[in-house]
């Protein structure tokens, strides 16, 4: 059975609509976003090496609230997807692709840090339907 993707954020809304997605059943792939900067050619990058560090950590414990919101549910990755800050939805679309994703739900579309523009995008990059908060 093909998975659902969750791309989480923490938020009162995302932790519903975790449980919500876990209710439905079937094979989840959940993932919060740690946006990458590409570090500078021109010097040796410790400032975007410094800040990529930063964001991994805050996407770990915010995958740690995620861990809570689905308790001990099976068939559920918790996963940090890492992912290039100008064109995020590149990287969301190829681990999509990548796990054979059925549907990607956005647990929080506003708390995703997801733009408008980016999730444009990503409704044209997959086929996949994209759907905010868990629609069945």
């Amino acid at each position: 059975m093909a998975p659902t993707l969750v791309v989480y954020a923490p938020s009162a809304r995302a932790d519903a609509s975790l449980r919500e997605a876990v209710r439905a059943g079937g094979p989840l792939r959940v993932v919060t976003l740690a946006p990458e900067e590409r570090p500078l050619r021109a010097c040796c990058g410790m400032q975007s090496g410094y800040w990529n560090g930063v964001q991994r950590e805050m996407a770990e414990s915010e995958l740690a609230r995620a861990r809570l919101a689905v308790e001990d549910a099976e068939d559920v990755t918790l996963s940090v997807l890492p992912l290039d800050v100008v064109h995020p939805e590149r990287d969301i679309a190829r681990h999509a692709e990548e796990v054979g994703a059925k549907r990607i739900v956005l647990a929080d579309a506003r708390a995703s840090g997801l733009r408008r523009r980016a999730l444009k995008r990503l409704r044209g990059r997959v086929r996949a339907p994209v759907v905010d908060g868990v629609a069945t």
